[in-house]
């Protein structure tokens, strides 16, 4: 059976990283680059045009206003933190333009060139000197930087989870001025976070504050999350990751093959139930994120497995503890992943694909 299964694997190897019981990502591994398509901030929405890597493309206001005022000064704040807060690079070769790095935070830098924010000015005026790396259980990642106009100041730039974010936010960035962030300013964002989701956009928000530069110095020595508090929310990003055309006939062939396929993914619920059902993966719309796994007990995540085929907000813990229980039930399990944080559930998994 687990032969009949690796050869089924070669036949359908064209569905990136959602081929079997259980995956890492949305099945969104593409040909088509991801590209930013929006960003929200606290004055209004800005919508971009282009695909790719390509820095080409122009962005404009809702109801095709043009960007100004307030509302231009929170986009290239957005940007820039989205620019800083970023480990890839945007390259040309003989008219190709290519990311050396991760996709999401390539797309990231395209936006920003799009709209005139250099990381090259960037570079000069806001040098990094300590990160804190993204990791599955924060989901968020910042970085620390020097401001090299203003030497009693320093900068942290924050991006991630929207709704994970917000939470390490006490003031919104209107305009220039950073104001009290109301219970009505969070459901605000928290809804655009919603609605973006709904249109399977993937979604990150941005925020940042400054720091004195004796607590930048201390930051920069010893870089943790920590730093990651009384910050000032700045936007909210989705990004588009199309499936790959030939996605859907791969989850329809391996359902011919007798396969079940799960997604389990650390995007936002409402992301994974639209591409899930764009798929094929579901079509009930059953979506369980893993807050909801940490409250399960065995018995119950057993028989929750035997019924829902979309984990979203998961963590690393939570992808072995998928594994655990489908096996347990007598299913022969096979798992992909593609990041060292996988390694447990590719272990325990009676076929690990890395």
């Amino acid at each position: 059976k687990r032969n009949a299964i690796v050869r089924h694997l070669a036949a359908v190897e064209t569905l990136g990283s959602a081929t079997v019981i259980a995956s890492d990502k949305t099945g969104t591994l593409t040909k088509n680059e991801m590209t930013v398509r929006v960003v929200v901030t606290a004055s209004g929405r800005v919508t971009f045009d282009g695909s790719g890597y390509a820095p080409h493309g122009a962005a404009r206001a809702d109801g095709g206003r043009p960007i100004e005022g307030a509302l231009r000064l929170e986009l290239e704040r957005v940007l820039a933190a989205a620019d800083r807060a970023n480990n890839a690079s945007l390259q040309e070769t003989n008219g190709q333009w290519t990311v050396q790095g991760d996709p999401t935070e390539g797309a990231l830098l395209v936006a920003a060139r799009k709209c005139g924010v250099s990381s090259d000015t960037l570079n000069s005026r806001l040098p990094r000197v300590g990160e804190v790396p993204f990791s599955s259980e924060r989901k968020l990642m910042s970085t620390l930087h020097r401001d090299a106009e203003h030497h009693d100041r320093g900068l942290v730039f924050t991006k991630g989870a929207p709704d994970v974010l917000l939470t390490r936010c006490t003031r919104e960035l209107v305009g220039e001025e950073p104001r009290p962030l109301t219970p009505e300013g969070r459901a605000a964002i928290l809804e655009t976070n919603e609605v973006l989701a709904g249109e399977a956009l993937r979604t990150l928000g941005v925020a940042g504050r400054w720091l004195a530069s004796e607590a930048l110095a201390e930051h920069s020595a010893r870089p943790d999350e920590r730093v990651e508090q009384d910050l000032v929310f700045a936007g909210v990003i989705g990004i588009i990751d199309p499936p790959r055309p030939e996605a859907r006939d791969a989850v329809a062939r391996a359902r011919q093959a007798g396969i079940r396929p799960i997604m389990i993914t650390g995007d936002h619920p409402r992301t994974a139930t639209v591409i899930a059902r764009e798929l094929g993966i579901s079509t009930d719309g059953r979506t369980t994120t893993g807050a909801e796994l940490d409250k399960l007990s065995a018995q119950a995540l057993s028989r929750t497995s035997a019924d829902v085929s979309v984990y979203a907000r998961v963590n690393p813990e939570h992808k072995l503890r998928i594994v655990d229980a489908l096996r347990g039930s007598g299913a022969v399990v096979a798992m992909t992943g593609d990041g060292v944080n996988d390694a447990p559930a590719l272990m325990k998994a009676d076929i690990g694909v890395a």
